[in-house]
């Protein structure tokens, strides 16, 4: 296929090129004047027809699948279409080998307003106290530092720059944005808006009187195999795939990587066959939409209609999957990872459940259809893959969470969860005031469990970048290691948070592929000090209490006295409970990644972003796609890493695409909280309230069987506000 290309010269091409796109998004009705302005604002922003649609697509789907744009939602769609502009790269210059060379040292940091960590002779650099900081900008960098650094195979992408798809380059980083005039952190707008919610339907109807005059809820937060007493009391051990620590990685062999991707398709082969014959054999569910044909190899000729199974790849390697370039690649075992064509042009839409297609390269599916000569399927029916079973948890259990006082009938408050993903500070400053500000919402509102993803010192953050930072005089301050950046403006903030407030929150660290501090391969180790027992000490007064080097979280994760820790760092990605609930995290940006490699057809209207969100669990997987983008450095033999242990109730899934937070299949919610800081001004934030479950479902099991396994709904029982910070 063609590089996707910029809105740009015959003004008539462009507005049917536009129009296109936008009703292929779902849009039906546009006025002329509206469409005339939207030609303008691409060619002024420079974005694609492409990306025009894609945002009209997730900005439709917040808006409860908007169909039509006036001049009235006009403002609106254009505030999304400056949001995506602004994530474009700056330059694209080539920079030099001294430059690339620097963003691997020091950075530089000075702070005029600085106070010193138990430590008044030290020349340290440590977090002000939280209450009293000013709220101010640090100077812009100098154009004669705003260029950006090459990234070699020693270092990390950015996943705006890189894809595996040539056909979208051109669309991703082929020109520099338009040099906008965005408004500074400090002049932003409309606080604490609400830009997206969910809300379930019945809690329109619960009420909240007695939770409102209720304590709060117990809050047991299961990190790992250790906290599975009973496993009989949930069912699965949900952290068993988590990595807990580092591994020797880049030392895959090829035979390594057939090895595992082999096992990952018999894996789900296994699975699918058994959904399928399952729904086949059971009368009650067998209403003609499974498929029912016989299963064989892919390049078996057939004279009658079969199902096969296998994993979906690009015939053209480069570029883009289109309807044409589809192959089918079957096992290695039993067809010798024979590779046959697939025509989806004959998929009906006999059953809602099997309207269109959604591929991308690396789902395993099931095609049925005809494959007369063994070299091309063509398609009449199509399953994209097997969920995982839904978590569950023991009545017994769930009453103890939210029913302590049993015999009184009391219940406790609902379940606060607050979510933020980074960058934690803006592009022009290494101040990171939104990380403080959203600190101040959390001591705020005092949740039981904060879940914040990385970049908590991000690569592509200017400053890092070129090795240095300007203080506030413009002069340069002490040399200091990534580390101490991490110890200074996550880790003591924190802890000055634990101190000032007496916060009995716990948080969940998740580090991402853009930290500084953290390990370049995916699935990623937790975040940890650099320096097993801490830091090194200065040789200056006062440097006994000094961790030089270290990242601060061996201060933040030591247990308390009752033997519980209050911060824990996981892998990206995890799986963890809180009470019976069971996230799954990922701070990759596996939707954008998703996005640009799939292919689609005769979808439902305002579909995008849940279908997108689906294919993690159809695939039973945190990162389907293969070949992975560019900026995932992805180890293919620890797959197992990347598994998921069950269907999670909710699927933090934090991108660059429109924040969104929806239902995708039966019980779980995707959530999208965006990222906290966007350029040089604020982003979003995700708050989730999550209440008791019913006591009339669990009474229902009381006496017979006290033990019984109950699925958890949170559907029924979540609400979700993504808000500006």
């Amino acid at each position: 296929m063609m590089a996707a290309s910029k809105v740009g010269g015959d003004g008539s091409r462009n507005k049917k090129l536009i129009k296109s796109a936008l009703v292929g998004a779902g849009l039906q009705t546009i006025d002329s004047k509206v469409l005339s302005k939207c030609v303008a604002l691409a060619s002024t922003l420079n974005l694609s027809p492409e990306t025009m649609g894609e945002v009209w697509e997730a900005h439709s789907l917040n808006k409860q699948n908007l169909t039509e744009l006036t001049m009235h939602q006009f403002e609106a769609y254009k505030n999304e279409l400056i949001k995506a502009s602004s994530k474009a790269p700056l330059s694209d210059s080539p920079p030099t080998s001294s430059d690339a060379n620097s963003s691997l040292g020091a950075t530089i940091v000075s702070r005029k307003s600085a106070i010193k960590r138990e430590a008044p002779t030290a020349t340290m650099v440590t977090p002000t106290s939280l209450t009293k900081r000013q709220k101010q900008q640090s100077p812009d960098v100098p154009t004669s530092l705003a260029h950006r650094v090459a990234m070699d195979g020693n270092n990390v992408p950015s996943p705006v720059r890189s894809s595996t798809s040539s056909a979208t380059t051109s669309a991703m980083n082929g020109k520099p944005a338009a040099n906008l005039n965005l408004p500074k952190y400090g002049e932003r707008t409309r606080v604490g808006h609400v830009v997206a919610s969910y809300r379930a339907d019945n809690e329109s109807q619960r009420d909240n009187t007695n939770e409102a005059k209720a304590g709060r809820c117990r809050c047991i937060l299961t990190t790992s195999s250790d906290g599975y007493s009973n496993e009989d009391d949930f069912g699965v051990d949900v952290t068993r795939h988590n990595v807990t620590k580092p591994y020797r990685h880049m030392f895959t062999t090829m035979e390594d990587r057939a090895n595992a991707l082999e096992r990952h398709l018999v894996r789900m082969k296994d699975a699918i066959v058994g959904d399928i014959e399952t729904e086949t054999t059971n009368k009650k569910n067998n209403n003609g939409e499974g498929l029912a044909a016989s299963f064989e190899e892919v390049n078996v000729p057939r004279q009658d209609p079969s199902t096969c199974i296998g994993r979906i790849c690009n015939e053209a390697h480069t570029g883009r999957l289109n309807a044409t370039s589809i192959v089918l690649e079957g096992s290695s075992s039993t067809c010798g990872g024979a590779r046959v064509n697939v025509d989806l042009s004959h998929l009906q839409a006999q059953q809602q459940q099997h309207q269109g297609y959604s591929i991308f390269p690396g789902q395993i599916v099931a095609v049925e259809g005809m494959n007369a000569t063994g070299r091309k399927i063509t398609a009449t029916k199509l399953r994209e893959g097997a969920p995982l079973l839904p978590a569950s948890t023991s009545s017994s259990v769930i009453r103890k969470y939210y029913y302590p006082d049993d015999e009184q009938g009391k219940q406790t408050g609902p379940l606060k969860v607050i979510s933020a993903c980074g960058p934690f500070t803006t592009s022009n400053s290494m101040e990171y005031q939104p990380f403080i500000d959203f600190m101040h919402v959390v001591m705020e509102q005092k949740p039981d469990v904060v879940i914040l993803m990385g970049p908590f010192v991000d690569v592509r953050q200017e400053s890092v970048k070129l090795g240095r930072m300007m203080n506030e005089g413009g002069g340069l301050g002490p040399v200091v290691d990534y580390e101490t950046i991490f110890s200074q403006y996550i880790s003591g903030v924190i802890e000055e948070c634990f101190e000032s407030a007496n916060l009995q929150t716990q948080f969940v660290l998740v580090p991402a592929l853009e930290d500084a501090t953290a390990k370049y391969v995916y699935p990623q180790p937790p975040l940890q000090d650099r320096f097993p027992m801490g830091g090194k000490f200065l040789d200056i007064p006062g440097a006994d209490v000094i961790d030089f080097g270290s990242s601060g979280l061996r201060r933040l994760t030591k247990p308390q006295k009752n033997g519980k820790s209050r911060v824990h760092c996981l892998s990206n990605p995890c799986t963890f409970r809180v009470n019976e609930l069971v996230f799954g995290v990922t701070s990759t940006d596996v939707l954008f990644h998703l996005s640009v490699e799939e292919t689609s057809a005769h979808l439902p209207v305002g579909s995008r972003m849940r279908r997108i969100s689906q294919h993690m669990i159809q695939q039973r997987s945190y990162y389907p796609l293969f070949p992975p983008n560019k900026s995932v450095n992805l180890d293919i033999k620890h797959q197992e890493g990347w598994k998921m242990p069950c269907r999670p109730d909710i699927l933090m899934v934090p991108s660059r695409l429109t924040p969104f937070c929806a239902p995708i299949i039966e019980s779980t919610i995707a959530v999208n909280p965006g990222h906290l800081a966007k350029g040089t001004t604020g982003g979003t934030y995700a708050v989730m309230e999550i209440h008791p479950m019913q006591r009339e479902k669990l009474d229902k099991h009381e006496g017979a069987d006290n033990n019984v396994m109950l699925t958890h709904d949170v559907q029924d029982r979540i609400q979700v506000e993504i808000k500006r910070i």
